[in-house]
C-alpha cells in the first residue's frame, strides 16, 4: 500500500450532514449507505469544479477526501452556507489515506472503493509505515481519469470537460447544487467541446499543471492543457490532458515547447 500524502480528510457529522452535502455537491450523497463511497464535485455557481472529492459514509458520519492543497479552502467556502444547518465539519489531521491494491478482512469499514475503477482507499489513524509500499497508485488514478486538481487548475473546467460525470461524480437526477443548471445544460445541449485524454509517454517528462501542450491527432496539431501528470519508476509519464473533442483520432505525439515526444492514448 502507498500513503497518499497529496490527500487530506475532513469529517462531517451532525443530524443534517447528509442533507448539507446533498445540497452542496454534485453526486447523490443521499443514496450512500454505510460503507459506500462516491466521487463528487464541489462546483462554483458557474459550474466550474473547485475540486474532486471522495465522499465516504461511515456508520456515524461522512469522511470527505480531497486534495490537500485545496480541501481547506473548500471547507472554508462550505462554512458560508451552513446557516442554521445542524452540521459540523473540520479537517481530521489524524487520518491518513492509503492506496491499496487488495482487500483484507482487517480493512473492513475503513476501505472505500468508489465505482468500478480498481481504486481502493484505506482511511485510518493507524501507523502502517511498516507495510511494504506499492508504487504507482497515482498513475492508476490518472488512468482511471481520477484527478484531484490543484491551485493552477481549480475553477477552470466544468465536470464533463474533466470526465468526472463518467466517474459517477455527477447526478443529473438528484436536484439542485451550486452550478447544477450550467452542468445540466452542457449535458442536454451537447455543448462540451473539450474532453479529457490520458496519454502515456515512454520516458520521464518534466511537466507543470495548467501547462499548454500541442497534440498530434491524425494530420493535425491541436492545443490542449495539462491537468495532471506523474512519472513512474518504470520511466513512463502519465498525462491527463484537456483537449478538443474532435477529431477523435489517437494522439501519436505531443509537443512541449520545442521538444516532441512520442506517446500513446490509453
Amino acid at each position: 500500500m502507498e500513503a497518499l500524502k497529496y490527500l487530506k480528510t475532513a469529517r462531517f457529522s451532525g443530524a443534517d450532514a447528509e442533507s448539507f452535502l446533498q445540497a452542496q455537491l454534485s453526486a447523490d450523497i443521499a443514496a450512500l449507505k454505510p460503507g459506500d463511497s462516491t466521487f463528487a464535485c464541489y462546483c462554483s455557481p458557474r459550474g466550474q469544479v473547485y475540486g474532486l472529492l471522495l465522499v465516504c459514509r461511515t456508520e456515524r458520519d461522512y469522511l470527505v477526501i480531497g486534495a490537500a492543497e485545496l480541501l481547506p479552502a473548500m471547507l472554508q467556502r462550505l462554512r458560508m452556507f451552513v446557516f442554521r444547518t445542524r452540521v459540523q465539519f473540520e479537517l481530521d489531521e489524524a487520518l491518513v489515506i492509503y492506496g491499496v491494491q487488495h482487500h483484507e478482512p482487517s480493512m473492513k469499514n475503513r476501505l472505500f472503493s468508489p465505482g468500478d475503477f480498481g481504486l481502493h482507499y484505506l482511511v485510518t489513524d493507524s501507523d502502517l509505515k511498516a507495510q511494504e509500499p506499492v508504487p504507482g497508485f497515482r498513475a492508476q488514478e490518472i488512468s482511471a481519469q481520477v484527478v484531484w486538481l490543484d491551485s493552477a487548475t481549480t475553477e477552470k473546467f466544468i465536470p464533463q470537460m474533466l470526465g468526472f460525470d463518467q466517474l459517477g461524480a455527477v447526478s443529473f437526477t438528484k436536484g439542485c447544487y451550486p452550478g447544477q443548471e450550467i452542468v445540466a445544460r452542457a449535458r442536454y445541449l451537447g455543448k462540451v467541446k473539450r474532453k479529457p485524454l490520458v496519454l502515456v509517454v515512454e520516458q520521464p517528462v518534466s511537466i507543470e499543471t495548467a501547462q499548454r501542450i500541442e497534440l498530434a491527432r491524425g494530420d493535425q496539431w491541436l492545443k490542449g492543457t495539462i491537468v495532471d501528470a506523474v512519472s513512474e519508476q518504470d520511466s513512463r509519464t502519465y498525462l491527463f490532458v484537456i483537449a478538443p473533442a474532435e477529431p477523435d483520432d489517437p494522439v501519436s505525439q505531443i509537443r512541449l515547447g520545442q521538444q516532441v515526444y512520442r506517446c500513446a492514448t490509453t
